[in-house]
C-alpha cells in the first residue's frame, strides 16, 4: 500500500458515492479539503505532482489542487466515469461508461 501513495504529499485522496473528493492528512488520517460533484465518484482520483485527477459519475474528468482541493480544470465528456484515470506524458487518459477512451492534454 505505502508504494500506491506518493510520500511527499502526505496526502490520501478518495471519492465517494457522496458526491464528494476528500483529500485526507496521511499521518492523521484528518480531512484536509474537500470537494462536492454533481454525482457519485467510483473513480479512485490519481495524484500527479500537486495536483489531482478525478472522474465523475456527471462524466466529468476533474482536476484538483492537491493542497486546497480547489477546482483548476474540469472537462465534460457526457458519460459518466467509472474507470480511474491514468497519467503519464503530460496526458490523462481515461475511459467513460459508454466505452469510449480519452487521452487529455
Amino acid at each position: 500500500m505505502a508504494g500506491l501513495i506518493p510520500k511527499t504529499s502526505g496526502s490520501v485522496v478518495i471519492g465517494g458515492r457522496d458526491k464528494m473528493v476528500r483529500g485526507l492528512d496521511l499521518a492523521t488520517g484528518k480531512l484536509r479539503w474537500s470537494f462536492a460533484t454533481r454525482a457519485r465518484v467510483d473513480s479512485s482520483p490519481a495524484i500527479a505532482g500537486d495536483r489531482v485527477v478525478v472522474g465523475g459519475g456527471d462524466g466529468r474528468v476533474y482536476v484538483l489542487d492537491l493542497a486546497s482541493g480547489k477546482k483548476i480544470w474540469e472537462f465534460e465528456a457526457g458519460a459518466g466515469f467509472t474507470a480511474s484515470p491514468a497519467i503519464a506524458g503530460g496526458r490523462i487518459v481515461i475511459g467513460d461508461a459508454d466505452g469510449r477512451v480519452y487521452a487529455i492534454g
